[in-house]
């Protein structure tokens, strides 16, 4: 499991997260980076990244809070892709690790017809709200196109996770790194923070 400093209350109850962190805040899109999905014989499977726990380790290691963002359903909900659905298994996967992690999740419901639905920046600025967070300097780690804008849009340094050199269309939707993975977003985070 990774290790962070105790939390004073637990996040996805409201609380302020760890006290004392430094190090920038990384905002981590749920669905493109921390779950894989794919089709299954009996219709749409969820499960956990490979190698999340070294990686959110690593991250946590520089980090001074990690924040998942849990936007509405791509599409109207279908079994298995529910919010509440996919936040438990993180936690599932990740069991008590997962309580050191800052969940935020749209509150507008699941329709997706509010500002938080990338490219929008509307669940970054819940979160910055919602927990007083520093984003000068923070990160957006994501998988698409339409999450690195929103990080841009936010003032964020971006990260997207997936092949190189798939973006072509124009300056906005590229990401400031292109990681191979969370490991490899983890430790570009890290060796930025050095620089």
């Amino acid at each position: 499991m990774f290790a962070l400093a105790e939390q004073d209350v637990d996040a996805t109850r409201g609380g302020s997260g760890r006290a004392g962190a430094t190090g920038p805040v990384v905002f981590i899109d749920l669905d493109t980076v921390l779950l894989a999905v794919h089709q299954g014989r009996r219709g749409i499977e969820l499960g956990l990244q490979s190698d999340l726990e070294e990686a959110l380790g690593r991250l946590s290691e520089v980090a001074g809070r990690i924040v998942v963002l849990v936007e509405p359903p791509p599409v109207e909900p279908r079994h298995g892709l529910e919010t509440s659905r996919r936040i438990e298994l993180l936690q599932e996967g990740l069991g008590s690790a997962a309580e050191q992690l800052l969940i935020v999740r749209c509150p507008h419901g699941e329709d997706g017809s509010c500002t938080c639905a990338k490219p929008e920046v509307g669940l970054i600025q819940v979160a910055i709200e919602q927990y007083d967070l520093p984003h000068r300097g923070g990160w957006y780690i994501g998988g698409d196109q339409a999450g690195v804008t929103a990080g841009r849009n936010a003032g964020l340094h971006t990260i997207r996770i997936g092949p190189a050199g798939e973006d072509h269309l124009s300056a906005v939707h590229r990401p400031d790194y292109e990681a191979r993975d969370l490991l490899d977003a983890a430790n570009h985070v890290m060796l930025e923070g050095l620089a």
